[in-house]
């Protein structure tokens, strides 16, 4: 495997979801995510950002996206209802065909199955159409419904690193996660 190639634009279909590229209508959706207390609580993020950063990054997600060989793919995941979360898939060695996953979901709509999809498309995406051997993924300890996700889309457990991540002037640890291509069914699932 020489390098990935994106396919840009991206779109993979779910039962409840799908995830496709951002586009510019999408801002004031990804905005009222981002800020959602609840959501900034769980992030990585220092800050929320702005009504303005957020319409930065669009485009400037665009502009990653097209780039080759893509490492990074962010992706919006929309309903009927419209946009209802965000999903990342991170190459982090073509060499080595791995990959994490992270995803995050508006709270209005928590408990629906949506993080599911959202990660077993994430997946399908690594294993299918990238090629990657090995995706992995963290979570908080504290952070049951996510733990379940991972499980519920095949991901093993494979321990805890302590004090992983400084967030906020703060210590967290990650539940680490994985599963490997092998791991699969020749099903997908």
């Amino acid at each position: 495997m020489g390098g990935i190639t994106s396919g840009y634009p991206v779109r993979l279909s779910g039962p409840r979801c799908a995830l496709r590229e951002a586009e510019d209508g999408d801002v004031a959706a990804l905005h009222g995510l981002t800020v959602d207390p609840r959501v900034h609580e769980r992030s990585l993020d220092e800050t929320t950002p702005t009504l303005d950063e957020v319409r930065a990054a669009v485009p400037a997600w665009r502009d990653e996206a097209r780039r080759e060989p893509r490492s990074r793919y962010r992706l919006v995941a929309v309903a009927a209802t419209g946009l209802v979360g965000l999903g990342t898939l991170t190459v982090d060695s073509v060499a080595y065909r791995r990959g994490e996953i992270g995803y995050v979901v508006h709270p209005d709509h928590w408990g629906r199955g949506l993080a599911t999809d959202i990660a077993g498309l994430l997946l399908r995406l690594g294993f299918d159409r990238l090629g990657l051997h090995r995706i992995e993924a963290t979570t908080r300890p504290d952070h049951v419904a996510s733990r379940r996700v991972l499980e519920k889309v095949g991901m093993r457990r494979e321990g805890i690193s302590r004090d992983h991540l400084l967030v906020r002037g703060r210590w967290w640890d990650s539940v680490r996660y994985a599963v490997l291509a092998t791991d699969r069914s020749p099903t997908g699932d």
